[in-house]
């Protein structure tokens, strides 16, 4: 391993500079009508669904830097191209673009600045096979740091103290393992605005329907983001007191059918369904009202191939908050880069949240993702 600064004998001297942005407030913007007519037609007024800013925080309520904070300067770039640090990632697990946007961003990022990727886990949501992998990675004596997704913040605890005490670099993705505080134990959050993303779907909702009864898809694990979401969608379908909010929690994101299917059956007078991301519990969310007799509208999180085909089809996904995986990977590795060579970094770097939906989605699709939007998704607009 390279020998690093050693950033935590620099913070006192250096101290920690917060750098904020201003956080806008946040409401419903009033109901429509449930959205009919051809799949052409606009659902959204995208300009008053989207949030103003960046509205979310970090896990300990610090505000959100903007990415260009950790923009590399060309000394920087220079010291870090000359250095031979080697980093690994520590996924959740495999199976979503988000994952697969992240890895090749970073990946990217890291081989331009002469960084080695030495390795990549995947531990399938498994909190023990996520602290196996961590104790493993804090054993080799060549990796510097991690970037990692803890499974559960407080199950694997242990896990990152163990990769802490064997002296490495931790930036953290969405998430931040319990108890960890910045910048002793990390050198940085980087997450979309989350809060923002439950906004949207909020806002899309009350967007379709004028009132009524809203069945809740909760996770009920502990996960920061998927918290914040939770958080901003029931803030706007609360502060409208236009609608009743049905929760039902679930633990497993591939085990949701059932749970979408008793929600349904309980409240056949539901309007609407929120889902907190759309690959898994989402889609199989969608599943059950395709199975039931009521066809009520879905928003929810995250702009992936399977979400966009939901809303190309004119499925019940009427629209969703987005998060920027790919630009998300790229701000974490400047993270990396400015902690192993012991300089000062932000807690939290919050990244804009685009609302998406139908009538912006071969737009937004290639912006967002940094690819074209695939001919599973076009053929509906032909």
């Amino acid at each position: 391993m390279k020998k690093q600064h050693n950033r935590r004998s620099l913070i006192k001297a250096i101290g920690v500079t917060g750098i904020g942005i201003s956080l806008a407030g946040c409401s419903g913007n009033g109901g429509g009508s449930e959205g009919s007519g051809s799949n052409n037609d606009p659902l959204f007024d995208l300009a008053t669904v989207g949030s103003e800013g960046l509205v979310g925080q970090g896990p300990y309520g610090s505000e959100a830097a903007a990415p260009d904070s950790v923009a590399l300067s060309d000394a920087e770039l220079s010291e870090v191209q000359n250095q031979d640090f080697n980093v690994e990632i520590v996924f959740h697990y495999k199976g979503d673009t988000w994952v697969r946007l992240q890895r090749e961003a970073i990946k990217k990022r890291a081989e331009e600045l002469g960084m080695n990727i030495t390795g990549i886990h995947y531990p399938d949501f498994s909190a023990e096979k996520q602290s196996n992998i961590l104790e493993t990675v804090a054993q080799k004596n060549n990796v510097d740091g991690i970037f990692s997704i803890p499974v559960d913040t407080a199950a694997t605890v242990d896990a990152y103290q163990t990769v802490l005490d064997a002296g490495k670099e931790i930036v953290f993705m969405d998430n931040v393992a319990d108890g960890f505080k910045h910048p002793n134990d990390y050198a940085g959050l980087v997450a979309a605005d989350n809060r923002g993303m439950g906004i949207i779907g909020g806002r899309m909702m009350t967007s379709l329907i004028d009132s009524g009864k809203i069945i809740f898809l909760e996770f009920d694990v502990p996960f920061y983001v998927v918290d914040e979401r939770e958080t901003g969608a029931k803030q706007v379908l609360e502060e409208s007191g236009n609608y009743k909010i049905e929760t039902y929690g679930f633990t497993d994101p591939g085990k949701v059918l059932q749970v979408a299917q008793d929600a349904l059956t309980s409240n056949p007078d539901a309007s609407g369904l929120w889902a907190p991301w759309v690959n898994a519990p989402g889609a199989q969310a969608i599943q059950a009202i395709r199975q039931s007799d009521n066809d009520i509208p879905v928003t929810s999180c995250d702009l992936g191939e399977r979400s966009a085909v939901l809303m190309a089809e004119g499925s019940p996904l009427k629209g969703v908050g987005s998060q920027q995986p790919y630009a998300q990977g790229l701000t974490e590795v400047r993270v990396m880069a400015k902690a192993l060579l012991g300089k000062n970094t932000p807690s939290y770097i919050g990244l804009p949240s685009p609302p998406v939906a139908r009538q912006n989605l071969l737009e937004m699709y290639p912006e967002i993702l940094r690819e074209e939007s695939p001919e599973s998704v076009t053929k509906h607009f032909e």
